[in-house]
Formats: structure tokens, sequence, C-alpha cells
């Protein structure tokens, strides 16, 4: 989407807005009273403005959020605040303190709940239950356990974590209901859930609802960590929860990064916020005063531009790790002589990345015979100097190097698979393996020397695609995942080692 279309989508939204509330949401105040609830969703530890996937840029951030935020609060006394998810892991002002900032301008905004995402889950579990100790509000997930128990029956730091709650706002009760994406195991691995499983949402959803209507709910509200997809996937199964589980009024949606103001499914009113707090989210409920009952919804999102600025309290409390990330990421690592590209199979940038890793692991006296790897699509590196900040952009995710024993058919194994996942530039370095159409095997080298079909090798991976990378590499899951393989989880970070390799040539050619 353009420019120009952003602009125009933003103001019919508004206009739409604005004609809703002429056309009677606002009339009549002593017959009906209306109930706010604000979100944001994919914040990523945003909190300045940002740009778009699609280039747009000076968007988003919760410090404008939260301006717009206060805005909304003062025209509706009746309001709630929530977030949908994927709080913190994302940017290094939020890396800096393992997340606190933003649990602590949740705090300090006053967000009534906040529900866990997947990346939530990407620091470990001591970084979590620190998170999880610092909040103030509940932190909503209902389809979790945790060793076993479910949430709602748990101590310490996860005593926080409930299936749902009850809200008092402007008279009425609003239930909100958390819930996670079924796809954690596909992307982290176990010793990074820390004890953490995950269900399918549909059976703690119908429960939830059960139990908040037994307890004279005025309206259900479903905050998943799950969204828009045009059809549902393994990772987002929304139709079929919602049409399976019903009671639900509304659905506050996250996780796929869409901004999707308002669609039904299966008669609840659904609304996503986008990502990056590039679009801030509000849902309003309109009740009866006399028969309580819930007579109309409506939802929007609107751009956080220019028109909207940055939150003088949230950029007081994030002002030193704002300050701290600006001087690390400015930082100068080396130079690049010659554009590297990033593009195509077996591409220079791929090979300097599997490259910086493999030294990484030796320098951490586990070396090995080849790395698995490829570039997240990140693009050309091109000439002149290259920051901490690039390596940021090349790889913007805490994914850790992971080591497997395979032999030589199970990397053939592998690497089919890989060939079938779309715009995946993944690599097997320093092997050279070429298939043919139909898979089969045309030269297998290393280094020059044929490979013999029962030799066993030390591979690297990381630690997204050896949990199956989504359910693409599910038979690279399998494969590390047996007792032979030796899988050994490292704490060396995949951009560590690439700000590492960069710093030791000084010069990349």
């Amino acid at each position: 989407m353009n420019g120009t279309q952003t602009k125009r989508r933003f103001l019919a939204g508004t206009s739409t807005w604005l004609g809703a509330s002429a056309l009677g949401l606002g009339v009549g105040e002593e017959k009906t009273r209306t109930i706010s609830i604000f979100h944001t969703t994919d914040l990523h530890g945003h909190i300045v403005p940002t740009q778009t996937y699609g280039g747009l840029a000076n968007l988003g951030g919760l410090a404008r959020c939260a301006s717009c935020i206060r805005q909304w609060r003062r025209e509706s006394p009746h309001s709630l605040l929530v977030d949908i998810g994927d709080v913190y892991q994302g940017t290094a002002e939020s890396l800096t303190d393992g997340g606190n900032l933003m649990i602590g301008l949740f705090n300090r905004l006053g967000y009534d709940a906040w529900t866990l995402g997947n990346h939530d889950f990407d620091w470990g579990p001591e970084v979590l239950e620190k998170n999880l100790a610092l909040s103030k509000s509940p932190v909503l997930t209902g389809n979790l356990r945790v060793d076993g128990k479910p949430t709602g029956a748990l101590g310490g730091a996860w005593k926080a974590v409930l299936p749902w709650t009850m809200k008092q706002v402007g008279g009425f009760q609003i239930a909100l209901i958390g819930l996670v994406t079924p796809g954690l195991p596909y992307w982290l691995a176990k010793e990074t859930l820390g004890g953490v499983s995950v269900e399918h949402p549909l059976a703690s959803l119908k429960r939830s609802i059960a139990e908040a209507r037994s307890a004279r709910a005025d309206a259900i509200v479903v905050m998943g960590h799950m969204g828009w997809r045009n059809e549902d996937d393994f990772a987002n199964p929304v139709r079929e929860t919602l049409r399976q589980a019903a009671g639900a009024d509304v659905l506050l949606a996250g996780h796929t990064h869409q901004d999707q103001p308002s669609w039904q499914s299966g008669g609840v009113l659904c609304s996503q916020a986008g990502y990056y707090g590039i679009h801030c989210g509000r849902v309003d409920l309109t009740f009866d005063l006399e028969t309580r009952g819930l007579i109309g919804r409506k939802a929007l999102t609107l751009l956080m531009d220019q028109r909207f600025e940055l939150d003088p309290a949230v950029m007081e409390m994030a002002a030193p790790n704002l300050k701290t990330a600006a001087e690390q990421l400015s930082r100068k690592l080396g130079t690049v002589t010659g554009i590297i590209k990033g593009t195509g199979g077996n591409n220079p940038l791929a090979r300097l990345f599997c490259e910086c890793f493999a030294e990484a692991l030796k320098r951490n006296q586990t070396p090995v015979d080849g790395v698995f790897h490829g570039t997240f699509g990140s693009g050309d590196l091109p000439v002149g100097e290259i920051t901490v900040a690039d390596c940021w952009r090349m790889i913007p995710y805490e994914n850790l190097l992971v080591t497997a024993e395979v032999n030589a058919e199970e990397l053939v194994e592998i690497v089919r698979e890989e060939r079938r996942v779309q715009k995946s530039d993944r690599i097997l370095w320093p092997f050279e393996l070429k298939l043919d159409r139909g898979g089969n095997v045309v030269l297998f080298e290393r280094q020059g020397k044929p490979v013999g079909a029962a030799t066993r090798f030390t591979i690297a991976f990381n630690s997204y695609d050896v949990q199956s990378g989504g359910q693409a590499l599910m038979r690279l899951m399998e494969i590390t995942s047996n007792p032979s393989a030796k899988r050994i989880i490292t704490r060396i970070d995949t951009r560590g080692a690439l700000i590492d390799g960069v710093l030791k040539r000084g010069e990349i050619p």
C-alpha cells in the first residue's frame, strides 16, 4: 500500500467513525452507555516512530500510540486498554534491559491487561518471568501449561498469568479472555520455552466463555495472539476457534502483523491493529442501560503518523534506553568494499553468515563441519561503512546457534526439503550439493572431495530452523530431534556472531 492509499484509508476510517457517532452512538446518553476498548499489538519493543514493511517512514511507536490513547480517554471516560502480545522483542532499546522498559511503560500507561505472544518467550524463561513479575496488570493467556499445570493455578511470577479476568467499567462487566498462538513449539525449543507447553485455543476459550457467562459478564472480549489470514493455518486457527466456541462478542487479534480494522467471523466482531504501533485500535461497545443488552459494536484502527506527538511521559521514561541503544547501533564494525549480494541461491551474504557462525562456534570450543543458514531476505549489503544497526537489520531475531550430528543422507533430505520452501535462500556451507528436478543427487562434495552416503557431520543450524521454521522444515526438526543427533543449543546468538565476524574482518571485499 502506498502513502496516498494509506492516507485515504486513514481519512476514510476517521470519517466513518465520526459519522457513526453522529448517527446515534452518542445520542440519548441517558438510555445508552458506550464502553471503549483501546488496543495495541505486536509492538516488538518499538517506542519511537519506525517504518512499514513497504518503506513508509516516520510512523508508529508506543509513544505515538500513548498520545492517541490519552486523547481517546478524555473523550471516552468508560474505557479499557489492552495489548495483544509480542511486546518487547525486536529493538535494541528493549533488549537493553530484557524488556523491562516495555512492561514498565505498560504499567505507567495503565494497561488493564496484556496477552503473551510467541516472541515474548524468545529470551528464555528467566527473562519472561522477570517481566511477568514486573507487570501490574494480569497477563491473560489461557491455553498454556507450565510444568503440566494450567494458568490460573500457578505460583511465583506465573501467578500473574490467568485465562481470563473481569473488569467493571461504567457499571458493566467486561470479560477479557486471553489466548496465544498454538504455533509455539514450531518456532521455539523446549529449552527456550522452559517447561511451557501450549494447547489448541478451542478448549481454553470454551471454558473461559462458560465461566465468564456464569459470572454474569455483559460482554466477552477475546484477546488472541493469532490473527488475520486469508485462510486459517496451524498458528492462526481464528475462524475454526470462533465458530466452535460460541459466545464471544469481540476478538482483538495479533501475531500476523496485519492492519485489519474490522471484520466479522461467526458473528464475532474482529479487529487487528497492525504492528510496531503503526496503527492503534479502538472498539466501542454500546449498551442499553435499561435492559443491559449489548446493542452496538464498532471497531477501527488509526494510523499513528505525525498528527500524534511523542508522548512526553513515555519519552522521559524511555530516554536512557534510547540513548544507550543509539550509541550501540551507530558503532562502526568495518567497511564493505564491494556490494555483497544477499539474494538468490548460494549468495555471498549467506556465505558470510555461515563463515561467521562457524568461527564463533570454533572460538566456543564447539567446531562444526558445516552451517545451514539463509539471509532472512535481508537484501544486499551496500558499499560503505557497516554498523551494528546494519547487523540488526540483517538479523532481527535473537536466534541461537544449534549443533547436531547428521549423516550425508539426512543432509540431502534437509536440503531437498528446503528447496520446496518459497523464497528461502538457505545454503549448506561449505558443501556443494546439486539436485536434479526430481530431487536426486547430481553432485555432493565438501571442499572438493566427494561425500560418502554414511559419513556423519556436525552441522550448525539456528534455533528457529531446528524447530521446523514454522512447519516449513518438519523433516529437519525430526532429524535433529533424534537422540543420535546429540543436539546442543549453544548460548551464541546469530547476530552477535555476525558482529564478531565483521569486526574480525574489518574490511569485507
